[in-house]
């Protein structure tokens, strides 16, 4: 704009034909990025006005941008020097990536005035692309190996109230754990919550197993998950394959990897639970299914008991010989189809094949890692109805598994989630209508988590501890009476300290607690509570082996144990 008017302008003065050179034209439209340096006389061209005040904002603003891009990354790391009680993410592969996005998204570990992301993120490649990405949405990442305790130092994992490790090995993952809680050792002020991703579902079943088994450290908690462990039991909870009082069920997983074995294990003990009297039929579409299927019941010898499975292969052949094969040993009509594979691309196919040879009306659905790409042919189909004719559905197993909720509530999480349902369910059949757990606001899930969070403490007060439950039919583990009063004393002081610590008061005055005002008639001593509320503690002591056993958990006794000589009192 400039350029032009001053050449229109220096044409009018020089009143020649061949105009104002280049050179002059271009000078002066250089002294208006200048203040003081721009045409000084009045009754200039409207144009010329404009572009005389718009140039040197547009030079500001270039020159700001590009100190704050130089600047940038040492002001974030000041910005790490203050923050407290955050989240720290080891790892910005493809799993780090979704649980940033999902904390960003939810608002989660939000804090301050102008409610900033309450996340520091710690990534060891210096070409990753992703750094780019994240520090330009606000978030700091540090560059380094957080094994080392400086880089842990430097992202303040010292004041942080989680921490999560998502790198790519698992070795990896416990490493970096193991320094954290080191480094938070005699902190005075919260608990540090590592939570550490294991990929070998073996080694996470063992490293959970013994963290269940040794004594709490009052500075920091650690625990560790497996992604496919939590996708496949929240697959089944978004498409179950059985209705209440159904007497019959049968499932087809397609590839028993990580994903289909503890698809399968979740599956079995749903149905046991259910139908003790009744097998569940699972048809097994693998192309090494029978081998597999038999080492899945050499690990789980209760999936011999429980399930009758049929083995198939992924060939064409093999799919379509599905319907002849279950007619010859009798089994029941399929009620859902899983679909997994490591590929998304293979999963998508399996699955189009799949609906191409069963019953269009059995429901199929698919787990993808990603809803891009493969994912967006189901979602853009979806939108023009597609899947209604095809009966395919899409289940994004990283963004339902890699949530806010797991950072929070780490492998306690479903039993949190078990606590609240039977809590809700008790109050349903008193006719009182309570909110579900994705309806509950952030204060009463945490209290739920603190709940789950208590029982490892509950059963080591008796010397007892938290094993692998392997035969499904044994007989169940039930606390000795004097037991349960001692437990339920216990955990009526744990939620009064918890109340207390989180703004609560006592007031006599009012019949029921009042979230708003954060007060309760029941912060008084667990004798002087009226006994139905008393029952409430009881029977949550009570419901601890069930829920431990819906988790593929059991109790065990020391042998020989009195309850009077493990420490119960009445203080």
């Amino acid at each position: 704009m400039g350029y032009f008017e001053y050449y229109n302008q220096l044409h009018r003065v020089h009143q020649v034909d061949l105009g104002p050179s280049l050179g002059d034209v271009l000078y002066s439209s250089l002294t208006l990025f200048i203040p003081g340096c721009g045409p000084t006389r009045t009754g200039l061209p409207i144009w010329l006005e404009i572009a005389r005040f718009l140039a040197p904002i547009v030079a500001s603003y270039a020159a700001l941008a590009g100190l704050y891009s130089l600047f940038r990354d040492r002001v974030q790391q000041i910005r790490v020097s203050f923050v407290r009680n955050h989240v720290v993410v080891c790892g910005l592969g493809y799993v780090g990536s979704v649980f940033l996005r999902q904390l960003r998204d939810s608002g989660a570990f939000r804090s301050g005035l102008l409610r900033r992301l309450n996340v520091v993120a710690i990534e060891m490649d210096p070409a990753n692309p992703l750094i780019e990405v994240w520090r330009s949405s606000g978030i700091p990442v540090i560059v380094g190996d957080a094994q080392l305790k400086r880089t842990l130092h430097t992202a303040g994992v010292q004041r942080a109230a989680n921490l999560l490790a998502v790198c790519r090995e698992d070795a990896v993952n416990a490493q970096i754990t193991a320094v954290a809680r080191e480094l938070a050792t005699g902190r005075h002020r919260g608990e540090l919550h590592c939570l550490a991703r294991i990929g070998n579902p073996q080694l996470c079943a063992l490293l959970r197993f013994r963290e269940f088994s040794r004594r709490a450290i009052p500075s920091s908690s650690l625990d560790f998950f497996n992604t496919d462990e939590i996708d496949a039991r929240l697959w089944l909870q978004k498409f179950p394959f059985f209705d209440a009082g159904a007497r019959h069920a049968h499932l087809l997983v397609c590839r028993l990897d990580g994903l289909g074995t503890w698809l399968v294990r979740h599956a079995a003990r749903l149905w046991y639970d259910a139908n003790r009297d009744v097998p569940l039929w699972v048809s097994v579409v693998d192309d090494h299914a029978t081998e597999r299927v038999q080492a899945l019941k050499d690990q789980h010898p209760a999936l011999e008991k429980v399930c009758r499975f049929v083995c198939a292969s992924t060939s064409h052949r093999g799919v379509h010989q599905l319907s002849k094969d279950h007619a010859a040993v009798k089994a029941p009509p399929l009620t859902r189809a899983y679909v997994a594979a490591y590929r998304d691309e293979d999963a998508l196919e399996t699955a189009l094949t799949l609906r191409l040879a069963l019953d269009p009306r059995i429901p199929l659905v698919v787990a993808l890692s990603r809803t891009q790409g493969m994912g967006r042919l189901i979602s853009d189909a979806s939108a023009i109805g597609e899947p209604g004719h095809l009966n395919i559905e899409m289940f994004p197993t990283l963004e339902r598994a890699c949530t806010p909720d797991l950072v929070r509530g780490g492998s306690s999480e479903p039993f949190a989630q078990a606590l609240h349902d039977r809590w809700r369910e008790e109050k349903l059949a008193m006719g009182e209508d309570t909110p579900t757990w994705d309806e509950l606001d952030a204060s009463r899930k945490e209290s739920s988590r603190a709940q789950a969070r208590d029982i490892k403490a509950k059963v080591q007060r008796f010397g007892c501890t938290i094993v692998p439950l392997h035969e499904w039919d044994a007989p169940d583990f039930a606390f000795e009476p004097e037991e349960v009063e001692q437990l339920a004393r216990d955990e009526h002081d744990r939620w009064v300290r918890e109340r207390e610590e989180t703004g609560w008061r006592q007031d006599g005055g009012v019949k029921m607690a009042d979230p708003i005002t954060k007060t309760t008639p029941y912060l008084i001593p667990f004798d002087d509570l009226p006994e139905h509320i008393a029952d409430y503690d009881r029977d949550f002591v009570r419901a601890i082996p069930a829920i431990l056993a819906s988790a593929g958990l059991q109790i065990k006794r020391p042998p020989h144990t009195d309850p009077h000589e493990a420490g119960i009192t009445r203080d």
